[in-house]
């Protein structure tokens, strides 16, 4: 007799051998025992699982002399003959060679014959998502009424490529990947019975590479056997499938956390001396990690990470040495080598330049890898007595800070500014009785303004609240974006002005001198809670906001500036074009007007309208030209070009 491959010769000949798919293998016996049997069935799922062979058991349950049974017997004349493929009455179609319309008519045209021998008539339609759109619809009335004497079944890998019409019509049963352990466990009953000699560890690197296919598994075992003569240990099946060992994988694991560079390079060059895929090698690395990480947050046993009980304990070693953050900048650091590594004519370089990265912190400036360091900056921090979680832009400050004065001050020092800056809170939002009282005093007898040494520029102690403008400004879009979703019209104020300095915990925002009105409406206390409002959310630190000119000192905002002659006179396509006539500033203020010109009367004006617009010393000029950019800032309308004011 002819040798028959072993995933041949094992395919399943009832529902209990059908590996890893219980669910659809349950409802299909229980539907076959109360006698309810659809018309046309689905079956959707990876390649390998028993999709193919579960329509075959399908068949004898239908057509076994003993039957309808969910145990077929395979010994009668029928289960014989669907096992060997040559029942009349059990076809298969490639769907994939037989998509066009006309191999659907001539299925059409048969399948009004009852069965020559069996029960019922199985069509078996593999890789259905083949059949062509017209195929379909000239199979689809017979689809939804088959005579009752047929049954069809449609086996695909991807069921998204069919029609939904085809879909809402048959009984779909979805096939899963058989899970690792599961699949170890049947190789090793396989193995077994067959007489081979292959270790745990070998058999579970083959579930590993199988990735959920029976088929897959069964081919990769016969390999094994012929290639071991029967005898096959881990190290045979490593290097046979092109996998890599775990003791390798912890090993590497050991080198990166340690800094180990030459332990790291050595296993690279191990690797690519044995053969082995280095971008597969990858691969695995950052399969390693992810089991670390799993580890770092979950009570997980080796069955659940599909490892023996020798790596486990390894394993939670690492899980307890690397920092989760630490352990994340490695994931995406080895899914970032992978993708440079398909477009590289050198892709050995690249996975050291990576590894060699992964083990020296300091050479890498990715999310991952700052955050890991500032974990490692803030436990020293906790070492000399400082916080070492420090929140939101709080942490950036927390480094400068624990640098500004000796460690044994630290604390006294800090706490001293921190009371310096609320102190000038309530001075700045007190009466003059208020602002005349003493200041707390701090421990040791020091008063806030002898609290510490440094200020910012503006003078205030911006240490205190461990906050500098340089913090500030990378942060100022989200702050503008969180005031625009507090409130639109405030945010349309705050375009116009930019940070400046830091005041202890007041900020201070300028504005150029043409911005005088959204200068002075910024400064009202609707629009000022929504812009501390939203330094507070984004910076995570309570401050104040005052609104001032450029140029100007720490006093209140100034005046708006005086007017200066102006002339109107008419722009193209009807617009309004202002024009600075000569004058002298702080003179009163005055407009020419000038008649528009046949067909270039600006839109909406009357046709015997002739305007002089002053603009006197004192008035609301300034004011109005900042209402027209704030109306075009909030609704972006077509205004009238605004008053260009002095200083």
């Amino acid at each position: 007799m002819a040798y028959v491959s072993l995933y041949r010769k094992r395919r399943p000949q009832t529902f209990e051998e059908v590996v890893g798919q219980e669910y659809v293998t349950r409802t299909l016996a229980n539907a076959i025992r109360s006698g309810n049997i659809a018309h046309a069935y689905l079956f959707a799922g990876p390649r390998g699982t028993g999709k193919t062979s579960t329509a075959r058991i399908l068949a004898k349950a239908l057509n076994c002399e003993e039957g309808p049974t969910p145990n077929p017997c395979n010994r009668c004349a029928s289960c014989r003959s669907i096992a060997d493929g040559t029942s009349v009455d059990v076809v298969e179609i490639d769907a994939a060679s037989n998509r066009g319309i006309d191999d659907i008519r001539d299925l059409r045209e048969r399948v009004i014959f009852t069965p020559a021998s069996s029960r019922v008539k199985v069509y078996i339609l593999d890789e259905a998502h083949m059949i062509t759109k017209e195929a379909f619809n000239a199979f689809l009335k017979t689809l939804e009424e088959p005579p009752a004497h047929a049954v069809f079944v449609l086996a695909t890998t991807e069921p998204h490529k069919l029609p939904q019409t085809i879909l809402s019509r048959c009984q779909r049963h979805d096939f899963r990947s058989v899970p690792a352990p599961l699949m170890a466990e049947y190789l090793q009953r396989v193995a077994g019975e067959e007489g081979y000699r292959v270790t745990p560890e070998a058999l579970r690197l083959v579930a590993r590479r199988a990735r959920g296919s029976v088929r897959d598994a069964l081919v990769a075992l016969e390999q094994l056997a012929s290639y071991g003569e029967g005898v096959v240990e881990e190290s045979d099946a490593a290097g046979f499938l092109g996998l890599i060992e775990d003791e390798v994988l912890l090993e590497t694991g050991e080198a990166l956390i340690g800094g180990d560079i030459r332990a790291v390079i050595s296993m690279v060059e191990r690797v690519h001396e044995e053969g082995r895929d280095l971008a597969h090698f990858a691969i695995q690395v950052q399969d390693h990690f992810r089991k670390v990480l799993l580890l770092q947050h979950a009570d997980l046993g080796a069955v659940d990470l599909e490892v023996d009980e020798g790596s486990m304990g390894r394993l939670r070693e690492q899980a307890s040495l690397l920092s989760p953050e630490r352990t994340l900048h490695f994931i995406a650091s080895m899914g970032r080598a992978r993708e440079e590594m398909r477009q590289s004519s050198s892709p050995r370089l690249v996975l050291e330049s990576a590894l060699i990265a992964m083990a020296r912190e300091d050479l890498e400036g990715t999310p991952e890898a700052v955050l890991a360091r500032l974990r490692k900056l803030e436990d020293r921090l906790e070492g000399v007595g400082l916080p070492g979680a420090v929140p939101g832009a709080w942490r950036e400050r927390a480094v400068s800070v624990g640098r500004a004065a000796p460690p044994g001050k630290q604390t006294g020092v800090a706490a001293g500014k921190e009371a310096a800056g609320a102190e000038s809170g309530r001075r700045g939002r007190s009466s003059a009785a208020t602002e005349a009282a003493e200041p707390e005093r701090l421990p040791g007898g020091r008063g806030p303004e002898t609290a510490g040494t440094e200020e910012g520029p503006g003078g205030g102690d911006s240490a205190a609240i461990g906050l500098d403008m340089s913090a500030v400004r990378r942060s100022w879009a989200r702050v503008r974006e969180r005031v625009r979703e507090i409130k639109v019209p405030t945010h349309a104020l705050l375009m116009e002005g930019k940070p400046l300095r830091l005041e202890g915990d007041e900020l201070v925002i300028s504005f150029p001198p043409d911005r005088a009105f959204h200068c002075g409406e910024l400064g009202k206390e609707n629009h000022r809670l929504v812009v501390e409002r939203a330094l507070r959310e984004v910076l995570g630190v309570p401050l104040r906001m005052r609104a001032v000119m450029e140029g100007e000192g720490r006093g209140p905002v100034a005046p708006p500036s005086q007017g200066r002659k102006q002339r109107v006179a008419p722009a193209p396509e009807g617009g309004v074009e202002i024009k600075e006539a000569a004058g002298t500033p702080g003179a009163e203020g005055e407009v020419e007007a000038v008649t528009p010109q046949p067909g270039t009367r600006p839109r909406g004006m009357p046709e015997d309208a002739e305007k002089e617009v002053a603009t006197p010393a004192g008035k609301e000029s300034a004011g109005d030209a900042g209402k027209v950019k704030l109306l075009k800032d909030v609704f972006g309308a077509e205004m009238v070009e605004e008053i260009k004011l002095q200083e």
